[in-house]
């Protein structure tokens, strides 16, 4: 029984803690004038994994969608999966506005790096620069 409770509260503070990360993501995005890109995956999926060794790893992939972005990778399965958000196919890429956390556009399923950074540039572009 103790082990249940013990194993519970750690359950809750994990919980607790990403919901804390994506109002801190959140807050970061409006300090740096930035957008949130939120990746939403699932276990097992070979396109999220190949989205991610193509375009979410290697360094000059990653320092563009920085200066852009902050982003944050999450699972379907995660309970703190904001309720707006509608996913059928993954992965799904959301671009958030740091303000209230509405979709300001989404991209489902893989896409080569080159015109992934296309299609956030020219969000950017429409949603910051103006």
């Amino acid at each position: 029984m103790l082990f249940r409770k013990i194993g519970l509260i750690l359950i809750l503070i994990v919980c607790s803690l990403q919901a804390i990360d994506l109002q801190d993501v959140s807050k970061s995005a409006l300090k740096e004038h930035k957008l949130i890109l939120l990746s939403v995956e699932s276990e097992n999926c070979r396109y999220c994994e190949k989205m991610n060794k193509e375009v979410f790893t290697p360094n000059k992939y990653v320092s563009k969608i920085n200066s852009q972005y902050i982003q944050k990778i999450i699972l379907i399965q995660d309970v703190n999966l904001p309720k707006n958000l509608k996913v059928k196919y993954f992965p799904t890429n959301f671009i958030l506005d740091p303000k209230d956390m509405s979709i300001v556009d989404e991209f489902v399923g893989y896409m080569k790096p080159d015109d992934f950074l296309s299609l956030i540039d020219l969000v950017y572009e429409q949603e910051v620069q103006n």
